[in-house]
């Protein structure tokens, strides 16, 4: 009995050792470094070391966009409404359209934080005659391609939004989602040790079981290493075409929102702002995943023809084609300042040109 204690101490001593040194490793070490990562890096446990990366600092010395509260009483002419892609602040493509224009944009707070779509939100302050009172003529609605179908097929129409948004928030909360890069928090130490340590095992052992997806670039297409990888969220993935029903259905509704601010003398515009991987495609070598045509399929139904609607997707896609690195960041799903800056040129000629 004794020998097969002994016997089995020896073969589970090395493996708790391992188990050990790469918990310690990754709760007292690579969660320190993750800190400053982006929401992938986060997620997927991938440190990316960014010391020589090119500078993606704020470029403008001012911040031009105000952010929404029931308080405010200053008057906007644009008012901007939409997910994290609306949410970057100084970074942020509303802060280039503000500079471009020269004026100051107000933008309404993430609504999915409140359990609503951005399209639901929109629709209620229509309903609560808020862009009259707050002088605005002009709505941005922004939606993060991965989530767009689902929000316009699902959005609560206009008749059942005209209620106080207390109301709305006790009828239909959207339901929180599994490791949504949008709600990931800053990798912590008080998480618990061992659930952590065979996650990461979990990571290492088996990609497929990452919340983050990589490919291989046909060019260096950041400044950081790896160079020439792609990392991208999963679920960019879910939604990779249309069916003819809902290519139709889309393009109704969307019509329909347009149509309803239309008529109460609002300017709307809506934006998609274009997946990782979607952004990347062309580039990708060997693409082990189904190409994604959403976009492309609603390109084919003459979706950039509608003067209100705005698709950066061939703008960004034509930066990485010429060279331009960073276009998104590395290890993070949103873009960078030099995507933040194209996008906001290219809503502002939209405006000008109206």
């Amino acid at each position: 009995m004794k020998k097969f204690i002994v016997k089995c101490l020896f073969t589970i001593f090395p493996v708790m050792l391992v188990i050990y040194a790469c918990g310690f490793y990754l709760n007292f070490y690579l969660t320190d470094k993750l800190i400053n990562s982006g929401d992938l890096g986060k997620l997927g446990y991938i440190y990316i070391d960014k010391s020589n990366q090119d500078d993606l600092s704020p470029q403008l010395s001012e911040n031009r966009v105000d952010e929404y509260n029931d308080t405010i009483q200053d008057k906007y002419r644009i008012m901007t409404i939409g997910d994290s892609f609306s949410q970057q602040g100084i970074t942020g493509y509303q802060n280039y359209l503000a500079t471009n224009l020269g004026e100051r944009i107000l933008n309404y707070p993430s609504p999915l934080d409140q359990g609503f779509y951005p399209e639901e939100m929109a629709m209620h302050l229509l309903n609560n005659d808020i862009y009259n009172k707050l002088g605005c003529k002009i709505v941005i609605i922004e939606a993060v391609e991965r989530e767009f179908v689902q929000r316009i097929l699902n959005y609560r129409a206009l008749e059942q939004t005209d209620s106080p948004v207390e109301q709305i928030n006790k009828q239909n909360k959207i339901s929180s989602q599994e490791d949504k890069p949008k709600k990931e928090k800053p990798v912590q130490k008080n998480k618990d040790y061992l659930i952590e340590t065979f996650k990461y095992f979990k990571y290492q052992l088996y990609k497929s079981k990452r919340p983050v997806r990589e490919a291989m670039l046909d060019a260096d297409c950041f400044s950081a290493p790896p160079y020439n990888t792609l990392y991208f969220y999963k679920d960019d993935l879910l939604k990779l075409s249309l069916s003819p029903e809902e290519r139709s259905e889309v393009l109704e509704r969307l019509n329909h929102i347009h149509q309803t601010f239309q008529k109460r003398g609002i300017q709307l515009y809506y934006m998609i702002a274009p997946d990782k991987y979607d952004t990347y495609l062309p580039h990708i070598v060997n693409n082990p995943y189904q190409p994604k045509i959403v976009l492309d399929q609603l390109e084919e139904d003459g979706i950039n023809e509608l003067e209100w609607f705005i698709n950066p997707r061939d703008t960004l896609r034509e930066m990485i084609s010429n060279g331009v690195k960073d276009v998104y960041h590395i290890d993070d799903t949103h873009w960078t300042i030099k995507a933040s800056e194209a996008v906001g040129n290219v809503i502002a000629n939209k405006i000008q040109t109206k």
